[in-house]
């Protein structure tokens, strides 16, 4: 048994370093074992700067089809070609030219101006239809009049907070193709009684294009009409009405709602405070149909999304 002394032991055990062992990351210590192994002409990728990175461009689509729009696909349209086609129009041979009277020298090789008989444009031809021209919707004006806007523009922000809602639609179209989103309608002539001068932002329209007017026709005719009280239908125009007017030979349907029918849209009812005054509004339905009897074609295609009419 040694009879070295115990307080000796200690001191010698204090001098003996202390190894602390380091901690190495997973991913280093691979790293480095991987290029220990490797060969040493291996260089390590450095990270890519912040500025090489691009975000990918991300367009969220439509993310279900109009039910409307099929309606007018899968059966509206053979309804209208069934019910307004022509078999002698379609039948009828093409009129001859006629003969044109000798010119001069001087009218030779210049173009005829048409000849204007009183203060009424030409006369627009009949468009037959056919199975390559069914009558179709082009778009839909939603417009509104504020007169409050003559003595203070900013009551037009209600007008266009309850459009842009009611459309869907945001500056600039929002990305769709071919909308223009909300617009604001100036004056063009001044009129001293009203206090109105020319460029005075006096109304507001959008227009819809496309599968934003389908969407708006569902939620007018599943939400809105069938919440007026007492409401017959669109009032039709008297048959004394001439057929050769300028209403009745363009294809475009009109009728206005009071200010209380905006308030039944659904993007709307949702928080009505938000609207500190609600405003009465036209709505026009522009079809693709032009001439004689257009009129007619344009209120049986636009009844066939079940939009009623009525005769006074």
């Amino acid at each position: 048994m040694s009879t070295t002394p115990i307080r000796t032991l200690a001191s010698s055990a204090s001098r003996i370093p202390v190894i602390r062992r380091s901690i190495i990351p997973c991913s280093s210590r691979y790293a480095s074992s991987s290029s220990s192994s490797s060969s040493k002409t291996s260089t390590q990728t450095s990270p890519l700067p912040k500025d090489d990175w691009v975000l990918p461009d991300i367009h969220v689509g439509p993310t279900h089809s109009s039910r409307y729009s099929q309606h007018y696909n899968n059966t509206l349209a053979a309804d209208l070609m069934y019910m307004t086609y022509s078999h002698r129009l379609a039948q009828k041979p093409p009129k001859p030219e006629p003969i044109q009277p000798p010119q001069t020298a001087y009218e030779a090789n210049r173009p005829r101006p048409p000849i204007m008989r009183g203060n009424r444009a030409l006369r627009t031809q009949t468009t037959s239809i056919e199975p390559e021209s069914v009558p179709k919707l082009e778009s839909i004006i939603i417009h509104t009049m504020v007169k409050e806007a003559i003595a203070n523009k900013s009551t037009l922000l209600s007008a266009i907070m309850a459009l842009r809602a009611i459309s869907g639609e945001t500056p600039n179209g929002g990305g769709r193709k071919g909308s223009s989103g909300v617009e604001v309608i100036v004056a063009k002539k001044s009129a001293a009684a009203w206090k109105l001068r020319a460029g005075m932002p006096v109304s507001v329209k959008v227009e819809l294009k496309g599968e934003a007017m389908y969407d708006f026709i569902q939620s007018l005719v599943d939400f809105v009409l069938p919440r007026l009280r007492d409401f017959p239908g669109i009032p039709l125009p008297p048959s004394s009405t001439p057929k050769n007017s300028p209403a009745s030979l363009t294809g475009v349907v009109s009728f206005g709602f009071s200010p209380t029918t905006m308030s039944f849209f659904p993007q709307i009812e949702a928080n009505t405070d938000a609207y500190p005054r609600l405003h009465g509004f036209h709505v026009y339905f522009k079809t693709s149909l032009r001439g004689e009897n257009a009129h007619e074609y344009a209120r049986t295609l636009v009844s066939g999304f079940r939009i009623p009419f009525h005769r006074r």
